[in-house]
């Protein structure tokens, strides 16, 4: 069974990165020592992280409007996601690796999003931990998106990742840790 981690540490690791301008959408959930996680507990832990997007889309556009009324009767979009269309294409141990590499396509993407960002090394570092990236400690890594110009279709299970297929990219991952026994998941689309 997964359970959403919550500590005073992820709230303010979340609420910092926000403010320095990550993209990246993120849960961590815990897992009871009973459960081997399969695609399915992948897939529950993507439905959370997409109902988290939602959530945070809602507190933001209220937000807008609570500022200035006329923003109540915009258009404003909401994503449709269809998990069951989404397959996954597990990650190689190399591949894992690389994702926790400061020189890695991850770590780039994180510090370099369309609109800049504050992020420094450390801040990626601290984020690795909170999602317990640690690649020695037999992680399953799941990639639900590939690559946006080589396997565009791949990525059709939401609209989320429209804007990112411009020129930035997509990213969505769940990544098993069995020592730490979570199960994170993390998204991005971005455009300028």
């Amino acid at each position: 069974m997964l359970q959403p981690m919550q500590s005073q540490r992820l709230d303010e690791l979340r609420t910092r990165l926000e403010a320095a301008g990550c993209v990246f959408d993120f849960v961590v959930m815990t897992l009871d020592p009973s459960t081997m996680p399969g695609e399915a507990e992948h897939r529950q832990a993507l439905e959370l992280l997409f109902e988290s997007i939602q959530e945070h889309a809602r507190i933001w556009q209220q937000k807008v409007i609570a500022q200035d009324a006329r923003h109540a009767n915009c258009h404003w979009p909401e994503w449709t996601t269809d998990l069951t269309k989404a397959s996954s294409q597990p990650l190689t141990t190399g591949a894992i690796r690389e994702l926790s590499s400061e020189e890695g396509l991850l770590c780039r993407a994180f510090r370099d999003p369309p609109y800049g960002t504050q992020l420094q090394v450390a801040d990626f570092r601290e984020w690795l931990q909170m999602l317990r990236l640690y690649p020695e400690e037999g992680m399953q890594v799941l990639d639900w998106v590939g690559n946006a110009d080589a396997e565009p279709q791949r990525s059709t299970w939401s609209d989320y990742f429209e804007d990112g297929k411009e020129w930035w990219g997509i990213w969505c991952l769940t990544l098993y840790n069995p020592r730490r026994r979570t199960l994170s998941a993390l998204a991005a689309s971005a455009t300028d």
